[in-house]
């Protein structure tokens, strides 16, 4: 069977919408299982109530007479969250962003006590009096953990690209060497990642330019999928909305298949995933940014026929075609 036009994967993935929540991206743990960490989140309460408790006292008292004491506490507030595993995710720390401060940040400083006894004393005045009328609850610990599930994707792209590699073309071997990238019929490497030697000798082999590259302070793109006689040169990305650096990134993949060999068997592909490629599939107003995107993927896979942009119904359509090759 031979590969379909490369207009037939466009309209096929354009037919068939990206999940609103793909399952492969999703990142669900539920923390407050945790015995220790709970316990330790909180004694963090318990140091931080006393803490503020006796920096009130001391306003009004002998100011030596706590002294010892509220360095004693502060110095085990200050352990468990510099050492703490997911400590993190707890009412005092949000409250950091009140400050503009974050807790990355925070971990990179040189004058990490200085700063948290600034921020101790600021939660003290704004925040513990109101906390402990409204009381405390471990259910803060698992909400400001599941905000955060965005920045630890369960997968990547280039991940669910392999994992389909693997279902759909049973499992092919991971080329390490130029000769089992050309004696295996079904293999693939990484070119951006541990294979880039060996994609520079293919290159250098095969007469292959990548002007792309050249033209893009020598980006690579994800994988490198051989099937048969044919190589893929697959740029994975997961866009789920729009913005600067987003629009930036949807800019450069589509770049990406405006770029061809002088060999009819060797393809650009740019995989996206995410809800952002369903924007290509609604009536778009004529001069948006989406419909200039839409017009110039178009136009580059009509001057590229070897080229191809897809969805993941699109990948999955081109896997089973290149099964029966």
């Amino acid at each position: 069977m031979k590969l379909k036009d490369n207009l037939e994967y466009w309209k096929i993935s354009l037919n068939n919408l990206e999940p609103i929540a793909d399952e492969y991206y999703f990142s669900d743990e539920f923390i407050v299982d945790d015995e220790d960490l709970i316990q330790k989140i909180e004694r963090l309460r318990e140091l931080i109530i006393t803490y503020c408790v006796l920096i009130e006292k001391e306003k009004t008292t002998i100011k030596e007479k706590f002294d010892n004491s509220i360095e004693l506490i502060f110095q085990e507030i200050s352990y468990l969250i510099n050492n703490i595993e997911k400590i993190q995710y707890n009412e005092f720390v949000a409250f950091w962003k009140v400050l503009d401060v974050s807790y990355s940040v925070f971990n990179k400083l040189h004058t990490k006590e200085d700063v948290l006894r600034e921020i101790l004393s600021n939660y003290c005045e704004k925040r513990r009096k109101q906390y402990d009328k409204l009381g405390y609850s471990n259910i803060t610990v698992q909400a400001m953990y599941d905000n955060g599930a965005s920045r630890r994707k369960g997968g990547t792209a280039n991940t669910k690209l392999i994992d389909l590699i693997n279902e759909y073309l049973d499992n092919p071997p991971h080329a390490r060497t130029l000769d089992a990238l050309e004696l295996n019929s079904i293999t693939y490497c990484l070119p951006d990642s541990r294979d880039k030697s060996l994609f520079e000798e293919f290159k250098r082999k095969n007469g292959i330019e990548y002007i792309y590259g050249k033209r893009n302070q020598g980006k690579i793109f994800d994988i490198l999928l051989k099937v048969d006689n044919h190589y893929f040169f697959i740029e994975a990305k997961h866009m789920k909305e729009g913005g600067g650096a987003q629009n930036k990134q949807v800019a450069e993949i589509i770049d990406f298949i405006r770029y061809s060999e002088n060999n009819e068997k060797i393809h650009y592909v740019t995989f996206m995933d995410g809800v952002y490629f369903n924007r290509f599939s609604k009536e778009i107003i004529d001069g948006t940014k989406t419909h200039k995107q839409k017009l110039d993927i178009e136009k580059y896979l009509r001057l590229n026929k070897s080229n191809y942009f897809i969805n993941t119904a699109g990948l999955i359509e081109i896997l089973e075609d290149l099964r029966m090759i």
